[in-house]
């Protein structure tokens, strides 16, 4: 793989396991250095069977690149702070940031008028508040250097209702959908590029553990009759994290097999 990033420094959120770690690995392979943030860093929860090395950051140093890895909340301001200091302290810049937290923050399927408010408004935090804050504190940074490229990732959920359950959910990647146009519109003319990945069906460790009975339902919905891979999300990422996106900003690609565009009624899926 050429090393399209070598000198460049990444930093991924969510990404001790599954699409974030897939995120991590592709750019290491590329040649950037990666830091990454957790609430667990160690993914003790949820472990891929093709590991490098026990951690993240183990491999992507496995892999020959410089790494930090940090634990703690993405929706906590002063940890989002914090981590953009000690990357800067220690690389002196940063070039690339994947907003990869989210999901339901644990919260079951409900219907959006039986929802629990403070579910919702965990869910948005997890979305959409970690998002803001890391591309707040990264977007000062990237300003100041005049260069860098923010990816967010939201979901296909956020355009269109695929679970009828995710209400808290769907509105969060709606919200980063908005919020990548906001950041694109304002740091675009100091170079900075800021850009969004809509996944669809995402076959992670996380779903075996969780949706494995309704991969069968769930294929059926994708048009392409399969269900996306980590790889298959990674290769987007590496054409936004690269200079082939250079004249794009403030875009959403999706990732979905064709589900958003074919076949957008998924919604009666009683997932969480």
């Amino acid at each position: 793989m050429e090393e399209k990033l070598l000198g460049k420094v990444a930093l991924i959120t969510g990404a001790a396991r599954g699409i974030g770690r897939e995120y991590a690995l592709r750019l290491a392979k590329l040649g950037a250095d990666v830091v990454i943030t957790d609430l667990d860093i160690k993914a003790s929860k949820f472990k891929e069977e093709d590991v490098l090395a026990p951690t993240v950051k183990e491999e992507i140093e496995v892999l020959g690149r410089k790494s930090m890895a940090f634990e703690g909340d993405a929706t906590d301001d002063e940890f989002g702070k914090m981590v953009i200091e000690e990357v800067i302290k220690e690389f002196g810049h940063i070039d690339i940031l994947i907003n990869n937290v989210g999901g339901t923050g644990g919260a079951g399927p409900a219907l959006a008028t039986e929802m629990e408010t403070d579910k919702f408004v965990h869910a948005l935090h997890i979305n959409l508040l970690s998002a803001f804050i890391f591309c707040k504190y990264a977007g000062k940074q990237m300003k100041a250097q005049k260069s860098g490229k923010i990816i967010n990732i939201s979901s296909v959920g956020g355009s269109v209702p695929l679970f009828i359950t995710q209400a808290h959910y769907s509105a969060g990647k709606a919200g980063v959908d908005a919020l990548t146009r906001m950041f694109a519109l304002e740091l675009a003319p100091y170079g900075v590029n800021v850009n969004a990945v809509a996944p669809g069906y995402i076959h992670t460790v996380k779903w075996d553990a969780h949706f494995e009975e309704q991969f069968k339902e769930l294929t059926e919905k994708v048009p392409m009759g399969r269900l996306g891979t980590t790889e298959d999300c990674a290769k987007v990422i590496e054409f936004l994290a690269t200079d082939l996106s250079d004249y794009m900003t403030g875009q959403v690609l999706y990732i979905d097999g064709g589900l958003k565009t074919l076949n957008p009624s998924s919604s009666k899926v009683n997932l969480y």
